[in-house]
Order: structure tokens, then sequence, then C-alpha cells
């Protein structure tokens, strides 16, 4: 059994040496399909398209990124007496900015004017350009949600945009993140600015309703005590006195305690008169809270003007959009050796099956 063994291992000993020596007899048609094949992978791996990923990493926003728009919503509570959470406003831009990037249309709006599309389509046809708007929006557009398992140190959302050169990646995702945060501030500038007229009008409607009453009641009343004055005037009452009936002490009770009854005559021409003339003088008194508006509303209208010109961010960079140094395909180096693998393979088998 031993001889047989050392029979078959000789066989395989010849067999290994037959199959370099017919390699090593093709050894130059081998290098000739390993050069061909590689020279092939040379010629895509230098021609094609070079891709680069701009990445920028982002966080809700900090109370400086809020900017004066912070500042005019805190003088807005603060004169109307009302809660300002900051962090409850940084988290609502913050959300409404993840809506924005993520949403395909927005990505479409800003793509299709940018210098990233007006390259690729140039001197393409009607459709080819959709595709390729298209294209970008879905894939060259990325966003990446921190994921504890794979990065615990990952806190933000990673945003990537791809483009042919490191240069034109960085300045377009500068350009999508800030065109994004312009349409989030717009979009609470316009909200708050329905619920800031909307406050305005109910002061305002607030503040001519006290009026309203008021002016009422004073007409009301004077034209109480003008009606008295006359009634005492054919009356012959000058003059307010007691009488001694108990009767007439009860009825004077009620003139005094309440203007508006028939007995209010019985005060007497010089008392009601002297009465009409302060009330001509004076005029309307206002209560506190009608001055309170009045000093609300004024404190109010300079924010209108600021609010045409507020800035604020909806983020807060983590990291901002980098320039990238590494280029994700391309990969030559990869391509190449790929290449002459597979010429050196196909050659050797090729070789061995024309042999047998």
């Amino acid at each position: 059994m031993s001889n047989d063994l050392s029979i078959n291992r000789k066989d395989d000993e010849i067999d290994l040496v037959e199959l370099f020596r017919s390699l090593w007899d093709k050894k130059l048609w081998i290098i000739l399909s390993t050069l061909i094949f590689t020279l092939i992978a040379g010629i895509y791996a230098f021609t094609a398209k070079e891709q680069w990923t701009s990445k920028a990493e982002i966080i809700p926003p900090k109370v400086l990124d809020l900017g004066d728009y912070f500042t005019i919503r805190r003088e807005y509570a603060r004169i109307l007496g009302a809660e300002f959470d900051s962090g409850a406003l940084g988290n609502a831009l913050y959300s409404n900015f993840n809506q924005f990037i993520y949403s395909v249309d927005e990505r479409l709006n800003f793509l299709k004017d940018s210098e990233l599309f007006k390259t690729l389509s140039a001197n393409k046809t009607k459709e080819q350009q959709v595709e390729i708007l298209s294209t970008l929006a879905t894939e060259n557009i990325s966003i990446t949600k921190p994921d504890a398992k794979k990065n615990p140190d990952a806190i933000g959302n990673q945003i990537n945009l791809s483009a042919e050169t490191p240069e034109l990646a960085q300045k377009t995702l500068f350009q999508l993140i800030n065109t994004i945060n312009q349409k989030v501030l717009q979009l609470e500038l316009d909200s708050f600015n329905v619920w800031f007229n909307e406050k305005i009008t109910d002061l305002n409607f607030e503040k001519e309703k006290i009026e309203w009453d008021l002016i009422t009641n004073e007409n009301v009343h004077l034209e109480h005590l003008n009606k008295a004055y006359e009634t005492a005037g054919k009356a012959g009452i000058k003059e307010y006195s007691q009488f001694g009936n108990d009767t007439f002490a009860g009825a004077q009770n009620v003139v005094v305690s309440d203007a508006k009854v028939p007995y209010q005559f019985m005060l007497g021409e010089k008392y009601l008169k002297a009465q009409i003339d302060v009330e001509n003088e004076k005029g309307i008194i206002y209560p506190a809270r009608y001055y309170e508006i009045q000093k609300q509303l004024g404190q109010l209208q300079p924010l209108v003007e600021k609010l045409k010109t507020a800035k604020a961010q909806s983020f807060h960079y983590l990291s901002s959009p980098n320039y990238p140094v590494i280029k994700d395909k391309p990969k030559r180096v990869l391509i190449l050796t790929i290449g002459a693998l597979l010429g050196f393979l196909l050659a050797s088998l090729t070789v061995l099956l024309i042999k047998k």
C-alpha cells in the first residue's frame, strides 16, 4: 500500500511539473494577455468619471445659531408676559430642516439650478437631463442618521453629496445646506408672522372695545346728568337738601348710590352742573389695561421691521462640508489589479485547455 501512495505522489509531482512547463512554454502569450487586460482596465480606470463625496454633520441649533430671530422671539414673549423656550424653538427649526433635506422635491428644486446639474446635463437631450436630475437627487445626495451600534460617538445627522470634483462636491453641499436653511427660516418667519399679526389684531380689538364701552357709558352717563339737570331746573331744586320725611330720605340714599335712577334730579342744579362740567373737562378715564395695551402695541411695532431682516440657522455644524481627499471611484489600483489577474487567469486556462 505504501508503494501505491508513493506512485500517486510521483504522478502528482509529474503533473504539476508538466503544468508549470506548459505555462512556461506559453509565457509570452500569457504575459501578452495580462498586459492587454491590464491596458483595457487602465483605459477604463483613467477615463471613467470620478466621484468625490463631501460630508457634513449637523445637530439641533444652539442659542447663538438662532441669531437675531432669537432676540425677536424673546422680546415678543417679554412684551406679552409669555414664556419663551429657546430649546423648543431650536428643535422645531431642526425638525423642519430635516423634513426639507429629506424631501426629493426640495432636492430637485435646488439641483435644477445648480452648477453640478448644468455641468452634467450640457448637450444632453430632455429625457437624459430628467434622468440625470433624478439620479442626482436620489443617489448623489444621502443622509445618514447616527447609529449607536456602529458608532457610539455619532450624535448628528451626516449629509453627503457626490460630484465629479472635490471642489464641486464641497461647494454644492454648502449651497444645498444654505438653501434648505433659508427655506426653513422663511417658513418659520411666515408662520410666526401669522401669529404676530393675529396678536396685534386681538390687542387692537381689545383696545377699541375698551374705548367703545367707555365712550358709550360716558355718553349715557352725561345724557342722564343733563336730563336730571334739566328736571332739577324745572322743579326749582337748586341744591341738594335733606328731607325729614323717611320716605324721601330713602329716595335720597338711592340717588346718591345710583346716578341713573329717576331721582337723580334731587341732587340739585348746582351739584349736577358741577358733575357735567367735570365730565366734559376731564374726559374719559381709561383703565390700566387700556394703557398696558397701548404700551404693548408700541413695543411690538418695531419688531415688525426687525422680522423682515431676521437671520437664524436651523442647525449647528459638528463638521462643516469637508474637502474630500479620497475619491469614491474609480479605484484605479484595484481596477488595474483585477484586470491583470483576469488576463493572467484567462490566458493560463486557455493554455491548459488547449494542451488537453
